[in-house]
């Protein structure tokens, strides 16, 4: 299997790397990951992880809900139940931050097309990057999507679009400088990009350490923070204008946490509502308590020495 692993960190260059714990992949295959830290800027990461031409295995399961919409089992009918009564306040939010009614929206991992379909209804004219061929086929089939595969995103024009939104998607992409580069090119001058990632400081991530269902690897490769993050944008010339919380989020993956500790179905459900609830109520003094934050976009001010695509950052056993 070809294993990628990471020798300077991809935000600061820096070599100084420590692992910080193992990370077992309860979803799938029960393997063990090295997460690690960069000393000298704090970004944390999942290393000697599968490549992009393997990691497909580790997604194909019925309980990867994003792909196979599976309702089965109470867990998965919360995420879908969790999920309706996001995607209004999403779409909301996303129409807040822009200028222009019609804009062109491109969601990134658009998955089976939910979000995009509620855009769409919404006035926004839609398109979709899903590298999963079975979830992009429903998002097609089922709401007559514009959904492109992996490639397709690195194929898209200049200023094509004034929103690209990505929702729980960037801890996932391989080739993440890269990436954050395309989607600068892609986007209009005001244009804005809207990211949805999990925080490994929040309360409930403290709570469940290693056992924490957003680590989730290996199919998360980067654990960010509001901090970590905002450094790895500066780097492309962005900036965050704007941080939201993303309240249920905490309750889901408290749940999937108390699955992984195997805990008996009543403490499961008492403690994950209680752990979601405390770190809800935290995350209104204090948003890096939240377990999942939405942050806001925009261009900054052109730096003279701008990122460049050739840096290297990983090397390939």
């Amino acid at each position: 299997m070809s294993i990628i692993t990471i020798t300077s960190c991809p935000v600061c260059g820096s070599s100084d790397i420590e692992k910080v714990f193992d990370s077992v992949d309860h979803f799938s295959s029960r393997e063990v990951f090295p997460i690690c830290d960069c000393r000298e800027c704090g970004f944390r990461f999942t290393n000697n992880f599968p490549s992009e031409d393997v990691i497909g295995k580790y997604y194909d399961s019925p309980a990867y809900i994003s792909h196979s919409d599976s309702d089965k089992g109470l867990t998965n009918r919360m995420y879908h139940l969790f999920r309706r009564l996001m995607l209004r306040r999403k779409v909301n939010l996303v129409k807040r931050h822009l200028k222009r009614d019609n804009a062109h929206l491109l969601d990134i991992g658009c998955g089976t097309g939910y979000f995009l379909n509620a855009a769409k209804e919404k006035g926004f004219t839609v398109s979709g990057i899903e590298k999963d061929e079975k979830a992009r086929e429903k998002a097609i089939t089922r709401f007559k999507l514009d959904v492109k595969e992996e490639t397709g995103f690195f194929a898209t024009d200049q200023t094509s679009f004034d929103v690209v939104t990505l929702w729980h998607v960037l801890e996932h992409l391989e080739k993440l400088n890269e990436s954050i580069e395309k989607m600068v090119d892609i986007l209009t001058p005001d244009g804005t990009m809207v990211i949805a990632l999990p925080n490994h400081r929040s309360f409930d991530a403290k709570w469940y350490k290693e056992k924490w269902a957003a680590y989730d690897t290996p199919r998360h490769l980067w654990h960010l923070t509001p901090d970590t993050l905002e450094r790895l944008l500066a780097k492309h010339n962005l900036s965050v204008v704007k941080k939201y919380r993303m309240p249920l989020d905490a309750y889901y993956v408290a749940l999937l946490s108390e699955q992984y500790l195997g805990s008996t179905v009543l403490i499961k459900y008492l403690r994950a509502f209680l752990i979601g609830t405390t770190g809800f109520l935290l995350s209104l003094f204090n948003l890096k308590q939240s377990s999942s934050v939405i942050y806001i976009v925009k261009k900054s001010i052109k730096l003279e020495k701008p990122y460049s695509l050739t840096s290297k950052r990983v090397t390939y056993k």
